[in-house]
């Protein structure tokens, strides 16, 4: 049998008061090809789009090879007194000198209590001694995105407590990533997601067990501090098409990015990695290299 695929709404919307020129198209289609299926091309795409070929995998590394780049520079850049868009224009300098066409997003550079703010992209303050800065950012390369977070401490010195919040985000994340196998489905992931970073608020004392069992099971108790998802897809578009109903597959790519944010203590703390789901075992990490650990961060700032 022969399939049509239209990349259209099949049906005029309650509200839609003139038929669109897309459902048109989609009437005369089947007029003149009665004996042809009609499919909606999306979840198709979907599929197609979500498992990686290793030119699409190469082409990502190369994204994350150029990120890395950028990151690096700032150790030897960021001091207390730098202004956010300053770190940007380094940033997009070091991505435009290595081939890429610049971010594959809209940049995060969030200094202080504007880490709180998820999608922060003012990026116009002066960074502050004592302050970290959460460094949402990526390179594209030939279409393909990287998408990365990192926290760096604008004096080069995590303090005691931006330390303690960092490795228990960090933990998280190291948790989290050994779930993306084959066969896990997006939405029981993200329920274990929830119960370990349920743990570390737990230790932490942001959150305590009467909290978690007076928590109403739609919004639990953790998500006060962690209100974002854990992973998304990631290819041509840094947020990529994907299934979300199907379990994943090998050559998928996720970001994992889990976060802890207390804006009672202007603390806001988020890191991410990209991720390729491997047939058996933990998921390959495109970002291994960039530098992660509190102490290697810390030896890196100081080294300028």
């Amino acid at each position: 049998a022969c399939g049509i695929y239209l990349n259209t709404n099949e049906h005029l919307r309650a509200d839609t008061t003139v038929q669109t020129r897309e459902d048109r198209f989609i009437e005369q289609i089947k007029r003149d090809y009665p004996a042809h299926q009609v499919h909606k091309s999306a979840p198709i795409m979907h599929r197609i789009r979500s498992i990686k070929e290793q030119t699409e995998l190469d082409l990502i590394q190369k994204a994350c090879n150029i990120t890395e780049k950028g990151v690096r520079r700032l150790f030897g850049f960021i001091q207390p007194g730098v202004w956010e868009y300053e770190i940007e224009a380094e940033l997009a300098h070091e991505f435009l000198r290595n081939r890429s066409k610049g971010f594959a997003y809209t940049p995060i550079i969030a200094s202080g209590k504007n880490a709180c703010v998820l999608h922060y992209i003012d990026n116009n303050a002066q960074c502050k001694d004592g302050e970290l800065i959460l460094l949402d950012v990526g390179a594209e390369y030939a279409n393909y995105a990287s998408d990365l977070t990192r926290c760096i401490p604008v004096n080069g010195t995590f303090s005691a407590r931006q330390k303690e919040v960092y490795n228990a985000v960090l933990r998280v994340k190291n948790e989290a990533q050994k779930l993306l196998v084959p066969g896990t489905f997006l939405a029981e992931y993200h329920k274990e997601v929830g119960k370990i970073m349920e743990a570390e608020l737990l230790k932490l004392k942001l959150i305590d067990h009467t909290d978690i069992k007076n928590q109403d099971p739609a919004w639990p108790a953790y998500k006060k501090y962690f209100m974002h998802g854990t992973s998304h897809y990631l290819g041509l578009d840094t947020h990529d098409v994907g299934p979300w109903n199907e379990p994943i597959k090998s050559n998928m790519v996720f970001t994992c990015e889990p976060g802890i944010y207390i804006p009672e203590e202007g603390l806001g703390i988020r890191i991410e990695d990209d991720l390729v789901v491997q047939a058996s075992g933990e998921p390959f990490n495109l970002m291994k290299n960039i530098p992660i650990e509190v102490d290697e961060i810390e030896t890196l700032m100081h080294a300028k």
